[in-house]
């Protein structure tokens, strides 16, 4: 919450908490019953982005945490706060809120006209009015946002989050998120009013914006040092997550969106981002005072893992609706982790002072420990955990009640 909350703060359907999905009930019935009896075939489009885009930012926030947990080219050697982690549980409103006004553009100004599959002059377009009015738009608005007035009413509460996570990048306050989408839908709108719009334009747009923000995001340096090498002016076209920090650390610097060339235009670049850049590269994996070899135990212990939706593990009781729900992808996750994953890896990082201390999953739920055919391959796991902990001068190795016992 921001330091003085300002109007339009709150999401509208922050009453029904874990039960917001509800506001999307009537779209998602009215889009499955248009595609069933042929009347429109793009209103279930709309829901199909909204999935996608809920599925993209999952699996940022998963490779993101593991990735931190390893602490290989970390940027901020900072934990991330509890109070932040459940501030940042409503990561997914923006999403709500654009996929309601995606379907009302759909159902009253485009309504049964097709739109065209692809359009190469459509696509062009939307990457020109990127690159020019939204970036520069977004870099003045973002500027005034550090006034004390809005920055104390608004835009504080994003910059509560000193250490960042790709999920970081959509956590605002209702009024400021009205503002971005203004902002970054010119393009769309003007190529629909140009007549150039496509399904793959409107798609690739949201995908790209949806893909930045997240990687702006990480707090871990991802970009490698050939990607500018190639085309150096790409530096001024495409920031790091390592650009991007600096401005949560520093808050005056870096305020551009995703081309930093307006920074470099006005003088707001930030003098350490080139040293922190290389600094980040070189970072090295982390290395634990203390490893904890755990594992899974029912299916559903898959969401304790901060990997996942460690959300609905924190609320056991009024998650079931949704664990039921989630059970085939439930299913899928668990035969991917048992069956394609042949070690163990680290997946939490926690500090104690000057103690660190990880946390290792060896991929296997207990009904595997019951089984005589799995008891070499878990017995395998578990020795090369060991000695690979040994081989990086770890002082404990602490293993989980069942891979004590298996071992």
């Amino acid at each position: 919450m921001a330091s003085r909350p300002g109007l339009l703060t709150d999401w509208p359907w922050t009453p029904l908490g874990s039960f917001k999905y509800l506001v999307l009930a009537p779209l998602v019935i009215d889009s499955i019953y248009s595609y069933a009896t042929t009347r429109d075939h793009e209103k279930i489009l709309v829901m199909a982005l909204m999935v996608w885009r809920i599925v993209h930012s999952q699996v940022w926030i998963s490779f993101s945490r593991y990735r931190t947990a390893k602490g290989t080219k970390r940027i901020v050697n900072k934990s991330i706060e509890f109070d932040q982690v459940d501030r940042e549980r409503t990561w997914d409103d923006q999403i709500i809120f654009n996929t309601l006004i995606a379907y009302l553009v759909k159902v009253y100004l485009i309504g049964t006209d097709t739109l065209p599959f692809w359009r190469l002059d459509g696509l062009v377009l939307v990457a020109l009015l990127h690159a020019g009015p939204a970036e520069f738009i977004y870099y003045w608005f973002h500027r005034a946002l550090h006034h004390h007035f809005l920055y104390s009413r608004y835009h504080s509460h994003h910059h509560s989050s000193i250490v960042t996570e790709p999920i970081t990048s959509v956590v605002h306050p209702f009024a400021e998120h009205i503002a971005y989408s203004l902002i970054l839908v010119m393009p769309l709108v003007t190529t629909f009013l140009c007549c150039t719009v496509s399904i793959v334009s409107i798609a690739l747009y949201i995908t790209y914006i949806d893909f930045m923000n997240n990687l702006g995001h990480c707090n871990f340096e991802l970009i490698p040092r050939f990607f500018f090498s190639i085309f150096p002016p790409l530096k001024f076209l495409c920031y790091t997550p390592s650009f991007h920090s600096l401005h949560h650390t520093q808050f005056r610097t870096n305020y551009s969106l995703f081309m930093p060339m307006y920074d470099y235009i006005y003088g707001t670049n930030d003098k350490c981002s080139d040293s922190l850049y290389e600094a980040s590269l070189e970072q090295e994996e982390e290395k634990p005072d203390a490893i904890y070899l755990t594992h899974l135990t029912s299916l559903d212990s898959i969401y304790h893992l901060r990997l996942g939706f460690a959300s609905l593990s924190s609320h056991p009781l009024s998650s079931r609706c949704y664990l039921l729900l989630m059970r085939p992808f439930t299913l899928m996750l668990s035969f991917i982790l048992t069956f394609l994953s042949f070690r163990s890896f680290v997946f939490e990082r926690n500090r104690f002072r000057d103690l660190t201390l990880h946390s290792h999953l060896l991929p296997k739920f207990s009904s595997h420990y019951k089984s005589q055919k799995q008891k070499e391959s878990i017995n395998k796991m578990i020795e090369t955990a060991i000695l690979e902990a040994e081989k990086k001068g770890m002082r404990v190795m602490s293993l989980g009640i069942l891979n004590q016992a298996c071992n």
